[in-house]
Parts: structure tokens; sequence; C-alpha cells
């Protein structure tokens, strides 16, 4: 009996996490704020998720164009239409030291997807799929 109790719970909660996210990639230019200098370098980051109008983690790496280094880092960033805005913090190999940076440029965003297409129904009125998500039914008078 606790076995099923336990399946139940189990497949209940998977219903309510969720969807999977999808990483994206995205490409841009960055500032290193650190030393008392600051340094303007070329980036590429990988985002936790591709959602339009969120907050995501990132993982990426800088090539610094003053001093030729290459600086990882890691953060956080908004993404928007396209484009992305992040905060993060990288390492300095030279100096071992880490430094603060801000970063923007362009990334893949997907659009989150409308309501009516995730549950596989629409609310409204005359909408033709049953209004409440149910099924449909086809009246053979009405072909």
């Amino acid at each position: 009996m606790r076995k099923h109790i336990s399946a139940a719970i189990l497949l209940a909660m998977g219903t309510a996490l969720p969807a999977q996210a999808d990483p994206t990639l995205g490409f841009g230019i960055s500032i290193a704020l650190g030393g008392g200098a600051s340094e303007v370098g070329l980036g590429v980051r990988v985002f936790s998720d591709d959602e339009e109008e969120s907050a995501v983690g990132s993982l990426g790496v800088d090539y610094m164009l003053q001093s030729g280094r290459l600086r990882p880092t890691l953060g956080v960033a908004y993404l928007d239409k396209d484009f992305y805005v992040g905060l993060d913090l990288g390492y300095d190999f030279t100096s071992g030291g880490i430094d603060f940076g801000v970063s923007a440029g362009g990334v893949d965003t997907e659009s989150e997807p409308s309501r009516r297409a995730s549950t596989g129904g629409g609310d409204e009125p005359g909408d033709g799929d049953g209004g409440d998500g149910g099924p449909v039914i086809i009246d053979p008078d009405d072909r």
C-alpha cells in the first residue's frame, strides 16, 4: 500500500513540475572592472534558459582585447527579445584575482508559449475547440 501511495505522489508531482529549460548561446561585449582599471572584451555565454523576459544563470568566457587574456565567467543575465544584459564574476589567470563585469549582446530567445497552445484548448467561446479544453464533438450534420 505504501508503494502505491508513494508512486501516486511522485506521479502527481511530475505533472506539476515546470517544463524543462532549454539552454542557449549568446555573443557579446563585456567590460571587466577590477584592480583599479577596466578592460573591454568579446565574450560568449551559455544561458540556463532561452525564454524571453527572464532572469537566467550564465557561464562563459571573454577574450580581453587589451591584455589578450581569457577570462572565464559565472553570472546572471536578463534575456529579452534576442538580446541579453548580464552581471558576472570573472577570473584572471595572470593575477589569480576575481573581478566584476557587465556584458550585453545577442542571444537566440524563445517567447513563452501561449496558454492556449500549452493547455490544448482555448478558453474563448466560439473558438471551435470545445471552449474548456475538453474533447471536440463533431456533428455529422454540420459538415
